[in-house]
């Protein structure tokens, strides 16, 4: 199998990982307020919804069922550990999910955030997550 080097810029690709995304997040209570398939990574929010969601085992579940589609159409897997933020009550989290959705802007991707197609939410609207942005 060859080795894309830009993984995440077709449709085929990055649409089956959003709903294995979209399955993790809603089998362990999550919302996606942003998450942004950049072309060789993912830059992904997750809030709980109630006291019984859970963020880990959202990101595992979604390693695991996104790690078998990627190996079965011969893609490389993600790579071992990741890196995580914990925001704290007091964050203020729409500033963070705002500058994920830029990422697209400042990597000269697009010109504006709602025209990147690899960039959404689930179980809440984009549009109602990012803070005005004039540009």
């Amino acid at each position: 199998c060859a080795l894309p080097i830009w993984m995440f810029t077709c449709p085929q690709t990055v649409n089956p990982l959003v709903e294995h995304l979209e399955r993790a997040s809603l089998e362990h209570g999550c919302i996606v307020p942003v998450y942004c398939f950049m072309p060789d990574h993912l830059h992904l929010m997750l809030m709980g919804q109630h006291e019984e969601s859970d963020l880990l085992a959202t990101v595992h579940r979604f390693r695991l069922l996104s790690g078998k589609w990627m190996h079965r159409h011969c893609l490389p897997g993600w790579q071992r550990d990741f890196w995580d933020h914990v925001m704290r009550v007091g964050d203020d989290w729409r500033n963070h999910a705002t500058y994920m959705a830029l990422n697209p802007v400042r990597a000269g991707l697009v010109e504006n955030y709602f025209d990147y197609p690899y960039l959404g939410a689930i179980v809440t609207e984009l549009q109602d997550v990012v803070l005005r942005i004039d540009r």
